[in-house]
Parts: structure tokens; sequence; C-alpha cells
């Protein structure tokens, strides 16, 4: 019985451990059509592994599905006190804002450009809500020196606070995902300017690369693989990339897929991803890298994959409504879209085929 690995690395959401791999496993089985798949119940398998097996004509093949979770790892700034949220809020918009060098990338391509600037939106109406808050936390003394400042900020801040823009900003919360936007903005700062989770730990991008590194060499260990396919999901695709452009070949193929990466936008900020994306093309195990992207997702930049005969980019259709696309929740519907699950399986299927008679495979494939 031939078996390979597929290994999903997720993005950056706010759920326990196998959360993503039940939801990654489901879609899979549910928009596999022209290779169906179907679960196996087995006490033998080990933990933390769903086995599927592919009921297509030809040879048998199963597919072990681990996933290599990490998110435990990652801080979260919304839930900081409220004098390292100010602090850090200032140094996220220097780091995202300021910089301007990183929106001459997006500025040719509106959906992506009018994702990232609903994010910026959503990002200052969490920073002015911190500031208002600790200014109306200032309590100073009637004799002390900065008593008349603060009390004038007060007055500002009343202005401010006027039902007319919070009305604006409850707008935004409402269809955006703000804590979870801010959550990334800072995570993503810490991971590629390599700062710690918190003083006197590693670089949180060391602790991450390390856990992922450690599932993967755990999971290869389980079976006697055909073959390991990444999938990399949103901020997971940078994990991907910066893992396996220096991991050293372990005698099998290795696939890589990307899907909704932001590792193009990324990469203006931290040329050294930019790096790390062409050293993997050059990995010499690497039988493939797909990076898929919709135009529906509006959160989504794509990797900038050098384009040769085993790296490419695909583009495919998803259906979301405008809200749906403002709430990034196409960003997170690639797992059941029937184009990426076919190309996450076009390698299979064709192992499939070249163990099949020509003429039968030719009939199958019409």
């Amino acid at each position: 019985m031939k078996r390979s690995l597929i290994m999903l690395v997720p993005g950056l959401t706010r759920v326990t451990s196998t959360a993503q791999l039940s939801e990654f496993s489901e879609g899979l089985i549910a928009a596999s059509e022209r290779m169906p798949l179907t679960p196996i119940a087995d006490p033998l398998i080990p933990p933390g592994v769903q086995r599927l097996r592919v009921t297509a004509t030809g040879q048998e093949l199963e597919l072990d599905l681990v996933e290599a979770y990490w998110n435990d790892l990652v801080p979260s700034i919304t839930q900081q006190t409220l004098k390292t949220r100010l602090t850090r809020g200032f140094s996220l918009i220097w780091f995202w804002l300021a910089n301007l060098h990183i929106w001459k990338g997006v500025l040719g391509r509106k959906y992506l450009t009018f994702g990232l600037t609903l994010s910026a939106l959503a990002f200052l109406v969490w920073y002015l809500g911190t500031i208002i808050l600790f200014v109306e936390a200032i309590e100073p003394a009637a004799d002390n020196p900065l008593f008349p400042l603060v009390k004038e900020l007060k007055r500002s801040v009343e202005y401010i606070g006027g039902w007319r823009i919070w009305a604006v900003a409850t707008a935004i919360v409402a269809l955006i995902p703000v804590s979870l936007l801010v959550d990334i903005s800072d995570f993503c700062k810490r991971y590629l300017t390599n700062e710690p989770a918190a003083r006197g730990k590693p670089a949180v991008r060391f602790e991450i690369i390390r856990r992922v590194r450690e599932q993967l060499v755990s999971s290869l260990a389980l079976g006697d693989y055909e073959s390991v396919t990444i999938v990399g999901h949103s901020f997971g695709s940078v994990v991907t990339v910066d893992l396996f452009a220096d991991l050293p070949s372990f005698g099998i193929p290795v696939r890589i897929l990307t899907m909704g990466s932001l590792i193009e936008v990324l990469g203006k900020q931290a040329p050294w991803l930019q790096n790390e994306v062409m050293a993997l093309s050059q990995r010499e195990d690497l039988i493939e890298w797909i990076d898929i992207k919709s135009d529906s997702d509006w959160f989504a930049s794509g990797s900038a994959v050098p384009e040769t005969h085993h790296c490419y980019e695909r583009i495919i259709g998803s259906y979301g409504t405008f809200p749906d696309k403002i709430a990034a929740k196409v960003h997170s519907r690639y797992f059941d879209n029937q184009e990426a699950v076919r190309l996450l399986l076009s390698y299979f299927e064709r192992q499939n085929n070249a163990n099949i008679p020509s003429d039968k495979a030719t009939l199958e494939t019409a």
C-alpha cells in the first residue's frame, strides 16, 4: 500500500489544535470529485493523523493528513495592558503605515489595495480607542504641573469620542475582525524583524520554525511515505517557505502548495523573505510548487513564485459577497474550493494514471 504525507501549516487563527486539520480534511473530502476520498477509521492510526483512502481506479493509495500547529506561540497585543497597547501600537503604525514602500506594490491591484486599506483603517480605529482609554485613565493631582495639559487632552478626547465618529467606528468593527487584524499586524512585525514574544525569550520566528520542523520530523517517522506535500495557508505560507528554504533534503519528493499567501507584500518589508522564496524554488528535491490565490481574496498577494517548469502561480475562482470579502471569509475558503483541491490532488492523480493502461486512463480522463 502506497502512502503519502500531507502536512497543513495553517495561518494565524485563534483556534485549538486539530481544528484547522478537521476543516482541511472535510474540505478535501467534500470538494474532491475527480479523485474521491474516503476517511479511514482504524484504532492503529497514530494520534493527530487523519487517514484518507483514494478511491480511484488504479494502484491503491492512502494519504496521511497532519497539522503543524503553532498558533499557541503567538502573543496577542489586544489582550495586553493599556500601556503596552499604546506603545506597541505606535511602533506598528510606524512599521506598516509610515514606510510607504510597502504600498507601492499594491497600488496597481485595486482589490488587494482595498483590503489592505480596510485593514489599516481598522487598526487606526483600534489605536484611536486605545489612546482615548489611556487619556481617560490619567488622573494627575490638581497641583501637578501636567494637570492643565491632561485637562485639555481630556476635552479633546471627549470631542474625538463624539457619536458621529464612533458611529463610523462601530460600523467598521462590525464588518471587519478588528482584533484579529491587529494581532496579525503585531505578529507579522515580530516575525519579520525577529522580535521575541516576550522579553528574555527567543525570537518568535525561530520558536515557530523549530516547532513546525519538529512536527514534520515526527510525522515523517510515522510511516514509509512516497512523498510529502506541504500546504501553507495565509501566514502559514510564510512559515512554510521560511522552513523549507533551508531544510536539508530528506530523500523523498517534496511538493509545496501556498494558498492565500501574503509573501509578495511582506517581502517588501523583509528582503530576507524574498531570498527565501528564491532558495526554496531551487531546492533539489522540490518537484512542484503551486502558489494558489483568488482575485476575490482581498487579503492575499501571492508568493511571487519564480516561473519555472515546476514552480508556478494559479489563480482560482471563488465566490463571496461584498461583506464576505471585507470580513476575510473568502480568505479562509481555500480548503473546500474545488479548483484548489484539484491542484492539491493533481500529483496523486498523475501517479494514479501512470499505473493504469493508457487506453483506460484516456477514457477516465475524458
